[in-house]
């Protein structure tokens, strides 16, 4: 059985993790256990209606950046399944395709609808901000999981710390590097995801703070790849061409597809077997199964089912029960050598979501 975090761990977990005014402050990863920040004292007015059973229902807007890749489908799948489960809730969805205007324009027209709550997930990091902040407004709990916003206009975030995921794929690298350097030297390629959203920003910051440590360890290049598995294999690709054998020691990633793509250009030009370290800062199949095959080094996962505990904090809001906390932070889950069957999926398809 695969390990699912809980919303339930998550909040037990509140009165340990940190927390920051804006969310594009995530929690300093040396030290993850400042003091969190209340929420303020008043709720916002509700409008849901009872069911004949008495149970209340609620109309829950869902502001969706995009599903321009697997795991934005996974995270909208799950969500849509718990919506399910759960039977008493309507939940009125858009996506925004990654345009800031559109998903400004998206959450402006939801909001006619007498909305009970909102979830948001932010294509970048400052353009949404007025429509957040539209949201957040008008008294509704705004609910924002996956990326962050620069702005402090939400009620919650929730989600897990894209810098800290940077941190430990980082470390693995350092690892990786120096068991096949014999110390932690080599240059490596960073295959990036969108330029100025918070998941790329972030993530970079958490490799920053650990190769700024190693100045042997160099990015010799660099590419944005749009989570586009087409274009991970371009740029590998690219710079297969510019280096050759035994100029490139591995290369660190921020999307599991990407990955692969990179991967099948490694192979494509008969160069699998240099021995080019990788780590990779989310986790999808194909990729754990290269970690039980030794061609990756180790990953960090980036739940989909985040996008089932932010609705049940807006719940909780809605309820009376609201965490303690402004940012909900869920720890780093690591997979490397040591733990791989946990999360690997055997007969799985390689873009299958193992968490």
């Amino acid at each position: 059985m695969k390990k699912i975090l809980s919303l339930t761990t998550a909040l037990a977990l509140l009165l340990t993790l940190s927390v920051g005014c804006n969310t594009n402050q995530e929690p300093d990863t040396a030290d993850i256990s400042e003091s969190a920040t209340t929420l303020a004292d008043t709720q916002p007015e509700q409008t849901s209606t009872e069911t004949e059973e008495g149970q209340k229902t609620y109309r829950i807007g869902f502001a969706n950046a995009s599903v321009s890749n697997s795991w934005r489908v996974k995270m909208r799948d799950m969500l849509l399944e718990e919506v399910e489960r759960r039977g008493n809730i309507e939940l009125i969805e858009t996506d925004a395709q990654d345009d800031a205007a559109l998903m400004n324009s998206n959450i402006e027209s939801m909001l006619q609808q007498d909305l009970d709550a909102i979830l948001i997930t932010p294509c970048v990091e400052d353009a949404v901000n007025p429509g957040i902040e539209m949201a957040y407004a008008t008294g509704i709990p705004v609910i924002l999981f996956d990326r962050h916003a620069s702005t402090s206009d939400f009620t919650h975030f929730v989600g897990y710390s894209d810098r800290q995921n940077g941190v430990d794929t980082a470390k693995l690298m350092i690892q990786a590097l120096t068991e096949k350097n014999g110390e932690p030297k080599g240059n490596i390629i960073a295959l990036d995801t969108i330029a100025g959203s918070s998941t790329d920003t972030l993530i970079k910051e958490g490799w920053d703070e650990v190769f700024s440590q190693y100045p042997d360890v160099k990015i010799v290049a660099r590419q944005y790849t749009d989570f586009e598995v087409s274009k991970g294999k371009t740029f590998m690709e690219d710079c297969l061409t510019r280096f050759g054998p035994g100029e490139i020691d591995g290369f660190i990633s921020q999307d599991g597809g990407v990955t692969l793509g990179a991967f099948d250009a490694i192979e494509e030009a008969g160069r699998g077997d240099e021995g080019l370290v990788c780590t990779n800062a989310d986790g999808i199949n194909g990729v754990v199964k290269l970690i039980k095959e030794g061609k990756v080094y180790g990953i960090t996962q980036f739940p989909c089912r985040c996008s089932v505990d932010a609705l049940s904090v807006a719940v909780d809001v809605l309820e009376g029960r609201s965490p303690s906390t402004k940012d909900v932070y869920l720890p780093s889950v690591v997979v490397d050598i040591n733990n791989v069957d946990e999360y690997l999926i055997p007969d799985g398809d390689d873009f299958d979501w193992t968490l």
